[in-house]
Parts: structure tokens; sequence; C-alpha cells
């Protein structure tokens, strides 16, 4: 703020625009109809400030205080609201509400009427876990609500102790159901649990059993979740290499390369004038496992995985290094007959990836002493040598290739509800909750004065996910609208985008700054094109930026 011949100005950016969506979520009075903190301040107002805390920069929480008295509190949480209402012992006790309350209850309160405001679609669901490293001892105690431990991590930080966060997404990225968990959860058996709940869940969405579609990893592909899974719940996931049948589907179909639909790219991803984005072929068939017949949709990708390159590198190298300690040992062996040589070559073992062709080759063996004055030497009698050729088997390598390139995805969805090309469209959409998980990880957030408990953790998690859900909420509402309209938008260096993210629209916002005058607000400049541009793509007013709600605060005495 700066106060020059009694004008006040504050920095505003995109923060009306996210107190605008969360009006439009029902956000805090979803939120102050479930918290009783016994604060003369709004709980859900207290969230709000810290989801724009989240979604301007990410300050620590104990700093939040200091980033609102930057700001024009009033527009943007409305009267009564000031900056010292998010003190440390203010935001400890909401946190510390949340939780009593139920973290994810209170989440879903929200995101069912959010939801419904915004007509979501539910029928599928995107599942996803990764792990949160946090520094600290981290004791553990007896009504913990979860156990801050060692686990695999990966975020490849194994000296750390983690908890796990796992997320469901519907729409690809909008974020429907969450749960911390232990450190060391296995996402075979949270899945399990997903599962069980997931039918009661999706009730109070109102969707029944079969209208819905569970996505998830190939954590998902166990006997025991096969089962509990039935003809109640249909899924798409990935078979894994573990299961037998996996290798034999794959080896099956790169033989049969007759049945091979080619189905091309199926998004576009231009770096430096070329589109990198992979371009896949599929097979369909089925397979029984656990007593029950599923189709199976064996994908083909040219992006080889790195890994799997790297991996077969490796095994030719290897199988390179080995067959030339057994060449080198033949090649040293002399033989008195031609009939020996040619047994030994017979008892050769070539390589896997390399192909071995023999020259037999007559040298003669001379008796001891010098060579006549002549020099002429008289051979006793000959013997046989083997000469070797190794060259590398290009059929074998490029089938591992062709083979490292597949996997196979398990689904019981009815081919008349989905084809086998839209059961892989919907599991690639599964990168969208990746995407989400950058967002939520951020140590500077996680790893704060605030959070030394794990039940505060779990309540700074819900905080978190709304503020993923505001965020990607504002996207998808200009994604349609210039979807609707034909258009596109500015994105970055000034290119026209006709995929606009959030961050795009935050960055077109920093310069906003609001002046205050004798309690009447105005911009210090006026909006420009793009400014005005992205409001209409999110159907927003203008006179956010300097309207403030004449609704007085909620006061809440407990």
């Amino acid at each position: 703020m700066s106060i020059q011949d009694d004008i006040a100005s504050y920095s505003v950016a995109h923060l009306p625009i996210v107190k605008e969506y969360a009006r439009r979520m029902g956000l805090v009075e979803n939120i102050d109809g479930a918290l009783i903190c016994g604060m003369h301040t709004s709980p859900g107002k207290i969230i709000l400030g810290l989801i724009m805390n989240i979604l301007c920069g990410r300050s620590p929480i104990y700093r939040v205080e200091e980033f609102f008295k930057m700001r024009d509190v009033p527009l943007l949480l409305g009267e009564g609201m000031t900056a010292e209402k998010f003190n440390d012992d203010a935001i400890g006790r909401v946190l510390d509400r949340i939780y009593d309350y139920g973290t994810w209850k209170l989440f879903s309160e929200v995101c069912i009427q959010a939801f419904r405001n915004f007509n979501v679609d539910c029928s599928i669901i995107h599942q996803d876990t990764t792990s949160v490293s946090v520094w600290g001892e981290y004791m553990p105690g007896a009504n913990d609500p979860m156990k801050i431990n060692h686990g695999y991590s990966k975020d490849k930080r194994p000296d750390l102790k983690q908890f796990v966060l796992s997320l469901l997404c519907v729409e690809g990225n909008l974020p429907f159901h969450a749960g911390i968990l232990d450190g060391n959860s296995s996402d075979k058996k949270i899945n399990g649990t997903i599962i069980t709940e997931l039918p009661r869940v999706m009730a109070r969405h109102g969707a029944g059993k079969h209208e819905f579609i569970y996505v998830a990893d190939s954590a998902l592909a166990t006997r025991d979740n096969l089962l509990l899974m039935k003809d109640d719940i249909q899924f798409i996931t990935r078979l894994p290499e573990n299961f037998g049948a996996c290798a034999e589907l794959i080896g099956k179909a790169v033989t049969d390369t007759g049945s091979w639909q080619d189905v091309g790219q199926l998004s576009c991803r231009v770096v430096k004038g070329r589109n990198i984005c992979a371009s896949y072929r599929i097979q369909e068939t089925t397979i029984d496992l656990c007593e029950k017949n599923y189709r199976a949709v064996i994908v083909h990708s040219d992006a080889h995985d790195r890994r799997r390159r790297k991996r077969i590198e490796k095994a030719v190298q290897k199988d390179k290094i080995t067959l030339g300690k057994a060449v080198d040992e033949l090649r040293r062996k002399k033989f008195f007959c031609l009939l020996d040589a040619q047994a030994a070559v017979k008892d050769f073992k070539p390589g896997d990836f390399h192909h071995v062709t023999f020259i037999f080759e007559e040298h003669p063996v001379y008796g001891r002493g010098r060579p006549c004055k002549n020099g002429i030497r008289t051979a006793k009698n000959m013997c046989y040598m083997v000469a070797v050729k190794v060259t590398e088997n290009k059929e074998a390598i490029e089938e591992l290739q062709e083979e490292a390139g597949c996997f196979v995805l398990l689904t019981n969805v009815p081919t008349e509800k989905k084809s086998a090309l839209e059961v892989l469209k919907t599991y690639k959409e599964q990168d969208g909750i990746e995407k989400n998980f950058g967002f939520l990880k951020d140590p500077l957030v996680v790893n704060d004065l605030f959070l030394k408990t794990p039940s505060r953790i779990e309540a700074l998690g819900l905080i978190l996910v709304l503020s993923l859900l505001l965020w990607r909420l504002m996207e998808r509402a200009i994604r349609r609208k210039i979807k609707e309209e034909n258009s596109t938008l500015t994105g970055w260096n000034n290119g026209k985008t006709t995929k606009p993210t959030s961050f795009m629209m935050v960055s077109k916002f920093i310069s906003v700054v609001v002046a205050i005058k004798n309690g009447e607000r105005s911009l210090f400049t006026p909006l420009n094109k793009v400014q005005l541009a992205y409001l209409n793509a999110l159907e927003v007013n203008p006179g956010i930026f300097t309207e403030i709600d004449l609704m007085p605060e909620a006061i809440r005495s407990g």
C-alpha cells in the first residue's frame, strides 16, 4: 500500500476473480454453516483468505497477516475483515476445527455444492497417489489421523519422512475426493478402501451403480480389488507387468501385426515447431482373470518408455560382453581336425540379441627348429581354428523395443458404452491428476511452523485441495467459453492460444492496482483488451475490482 495526497493504493491482481469464483462455489457459506470456532470472524473467510494466499505466490502461513497488510482486505473479503484477523491463533484455531469437524467430510460438502453450481460431470473418476516429504521428527501420537513415517518415496527422498496424498478427480483434473494417509501406505490397499467407499460417495453426487467409471493405475489390478469390484463398479486400469498374462498378450499382439488399428496422435503439443506427442496403435481381445472375463486393450506407443529403452540398451550391451568372452575363448582354441572344430561350434550358444557366423580356418603346424636356408618350412600337420563374426540380431531387438512400447489396459466397461479407442482416451486423461500433484506439493507451505502436528497437515491439505478446485474451475470456465465462441485468448509471448490456463490468466492481471480516495475505489489504469477478454471468458463483471459486497460479515460467537 502507498499513501499520497490521501490516496491509498493496493495491488489486487487476480484476487477479485478468485473471490467471485469462491462465491459461485458457495465456499464461505458452506464452511460457515459447518464450522463453529467460537471466533468473532467467519472461518469461511479465513479459509478463503488462505486460498487467496496460496493462489498468489504462497507465502508461508505465519506470513499471511503480512500478506494481507499489502491488500485491499475489505474488497477481497468484505467489510469487517482486516489483516490482523489472520493472526497465528486464528489460523491455528480454524485448522484445528476443520480436523475436529471432519476434514474430508467438509471437503465433500463444499464439493457437492460446487459441482452442482458448475454442472460438473462426475461420470469418470480418476485416482492416483503421491508422497509428500517433510522435515522434522514428527513423533507418532496415539490419536494422530495418519503416521508421518518412512515409505516408498515418489520424491526420490528416502531419507525423509512422508505422508501419502490420495486424490480423486473428475473431468480430468477437478479434485473430487482426497485423503492424507500414512507415509508407508500401499497403493493397492488404498484402492481397496476407495472401492469399498466409492458407491456411497457417488450416491451423494446422485450417481448410482454403472453410472460412473473408476480409472486408476496398475495398483488397482490385484486379485482382491478385482473381487471387490465384481460387477458393481466399472473400471479402467493398466494390467501390471507382473501378471504373466500381460507379457503373453503383448507378445501375441507384436507377432500379429495385421490386427493393429492405427489411431494416430490423441493430442497435440508443439515444441520448436515439431509435434512431440506419441502416435498410438491398438488391438482388443479378452482375458480371464479371477474367474471373470475382461476386455483387454493392447496399446502401442511410438514414444517408448525411456526407462524401458535404457533397460533394453543395457541388456543388449550385457549380451554383447558375455558373448564376446565366449567368442574370445573359442577363437584361441586349436582343433586337430575339422570335425572337432565343427562339433565345438554346435555347442556354442549365441547371445539373445546377436547373430554369430563361423569361418573354419586351416593353419599349418610346424616342427621345432629353424627354417632351412632357402627359408621354406615344412608343415608337420594341419590344425583348425574358428573365426567368429558377431552382428546384432536387429529383429530380436526391434521385437523387444516393440514390446517395450506396449502396455495393456484392463476394463469391464461394455463395448457399447466405450470402444477400445475411447477406453484409451479415458485412461490417457489420467495425466490431468498428475499435473495436480505439482500444484499441491509445495514444501514452503507444507513445512510450516503451524504444521507440526499431523491433524494440521490434514487440515491444510483440505485448503490446498480447495485451492486446486477453485483454480481448475476457473481454467475450465475459460476453456469452455472460448470453445463455444470458437475464439482464442492471448497466451505466452502474446501468442494466441486455444488452451489458456489459470496461470496464464493470473499473469495478465499482475499489474491491476486499486486506488482508494474518500472511500471510493477506482483502478489506477483501466483494464486493457487482454484483461477484458479473459474476464469475458470467465463471465465476470469488471466491477468486481472496485465494488465491495454490502452484506455485513456474519459474526459467529460459537
